[in-house]
């Protein structure tokens, strides 16, 4: 074995060129190049624990795919790419991907939302991107033509969250405004237009003190700073909340109720309250939670369930996340595939908690699946995986469906300084230095991405530790 390149490697992570027996195994490749681009993974590979997920902070489920949202700011997509919805540059027949793919060209997400066949992701930056399906303008960026790749959305500069629908998308807006672009057919704009669909962006009408929002198939809601919600859109079922079935092109408010959080599904829509939970529209199946299955133009109270603190719509289906016993999920409505995480296909008209001891940090409900973050930051799913939206790494168009949470395929990525790049000179260093027992500036010192958001040794230290599972590192 040569020293040559032993000297050239650890002069660049800044080791003593003695090295260790380690950084010395890496030699074995012909050239220095290689080396620092293989240190990426090779270093972990040699020295970390079995691989844990990476850290997610929100989780949304889409028709059949479902979008995750690192603790860097990265996005992670997984099920179902006809249209390109997992943002990984590939799209059509053949393209769905049962565990987590990195969605390219984002790495400081704040928020995202999935949609039908679409995702958009609100930036730190107050900008917002969007990738997928665009049939009627969803992605914001004046075509109508379907991108793999996330585009931003042209006239949004101060978003703060984001809602996908059906074929529609609307942003948050830093001080309360609400910003809408897509289809229209049944008043999704919110700005009184009678124009079919918008690929440019349109102020929702009336609402200046929004707090939180959230986008069902043909319908949107928002919750206001005083706790008022007001919906607007598609109304077939009651899912405005306001007493009628008739759609609206602008918001209405719905009489006399408060609500902590609102979530739209596909024909219903769902609130909290003080740990209650209600919801109102579509009941088939029961999703309604009432107990029975007559639909409701007005919010109805979830039975047989307290402490709730969030809440998900499906399409036939809705959960909820308790805070009871640490976090958890309960859900009611159809069963067919096991999307109510009973080890079974049953139906049920009231809450039952999904199987297993997790404690959950939040619940999304797509189509024909669910998903949860655990309170570590990992993710699990369950229901229908005829596209692998529930990322367990294998799906089956002709039945791969499972009863009970299952843990989504980990993806250790490392991009360990959180800049969105993999780079060996910036965090092939910062792994080398990091495993070589290095701590502190030691590490840090001009190894950091110019956008990096991970810039401190206990920030960097936190990360190979819960991310990829590194272990024995310098405190």
């Amino acid at each position: 074995m040569r020293d040559e390149p032993v000297s050239r490697i650890c002069a660049l992570v800044g080791i003593d060129t003695s090295c260790s027996p380690a950084m010395r195994l890496l030699t074995r490749f012909s050239s220095f190049r290689a080396v620092a681009l293989a240190s990426l993974q090779v270093l972990v590979l040699l020295f970390a624990a079995p691989l844990a997920a990476q850290p997610y902070t929100q989780i949304s489920a889409g028709e059949f795919h479902t979008c995750a949202l690192l603790d860097s700011g990265g996005v992670h997509c997984w099920g179902d790419n006809f249209r390109g919805q997992l943002g990984n540059g590939m799209s059509g027949s053949g393209q769905e991907q049962p565990e987590p793919q990195r969605v390219l060209g984002i790495s400081t997400a704040a928020h995202i939302a999935a949609g039908a066949s679409h995702n958009c992701a609100a930036l730190r930056d107050g900008r917002v991107q969007c990738w997928g399906s665009n049939f009627r303008g969803q992605l914001g960026d004046g075509s109508t033509s379907n991108n793999p790749v996330p585009v931003f959305v042209v006239g949004v500069a101060d978003a703060v969250a984001v809602a996908a629908g059906l074929d529609h998308s609307c942003a948050l807006r830093q001080g309360g405004g609400i910003k809408c672009w897509g289809y229209n057919g049944d008043g999704e704009l919110g700005n009184g237009s009678a124009v079919f669909y918008s690929t440019s962006v349109v102020d929702v009408s009336g609402i200046s003190t929004a707090t939180a929002l959230s986008a069902g198939n043909l319908h949107t809601c928002a919750l206001l700073a005083n706790n008022r919600v007001r919906c607007w859109g598609g109304n077939n079922y009651g899912a405005l909340g306001d007493g009628t079935f008739s759609k609206r092109d602008t918001p209405v408010e719905i009489a006399g109720f408060v609500a902590q959080s609102v979530e739209a599904g596909w024909w219903h829509t769902c609130a909290t309250y003080n740990g209650v939970a209600y919801c109102w529209g579509d009941n088939t199946n029961g999703i309604l939670g009432t107990g029975n299955t007559t639909d409701s133009a007005t919010p109805v109270q979830v039975q047989g369930i307290n402490t709730v603190t969030a809440i998900a719509a499906g399409e036939i289906h809705t959960c909820a996340r308790r805070s009871s016993n640490g976090g958890e999920v309960h859900c009611w409505g159809n069963g067919t595939g096991g999307r109510i995480g009973q080890g079974n296909t049953t139906n049920t008209l009231t809450p039952l908690r999904a199987l297993g001891n997790d404690t959950f940090s939040a619940v999304t409900a797509g189509r024909t699946h669910t998903c949860a973050l655990t309170t570590g930051g990992s993710a699990k799913c369950w229901g229908r995986n005829d596209k692998g939206q529930i990322g367990t790494t294998h799906f089956a168009a002709s039945g791969d469906d499972h009863s009970v949470p299952q843990f989504v395929a980990p993806r250790c990525e490392l991009d360990v300084d959180g800049d969105g790049i993999f780079t060996a000179t910036t965090d092939g260093v910062l792994s080398a230095r990091a495993l070589a027992g290095m701590s502190g500036n030691a590490v840090t010192a001009a190894a950091l991405g110019s956008g990096a958001t991970r810039t401190t040794w206990p920030q960097i230290r936190n990360f190979l530790i819960r991310a990829c599972g590194v272990t024995g590192l310098a405190p």
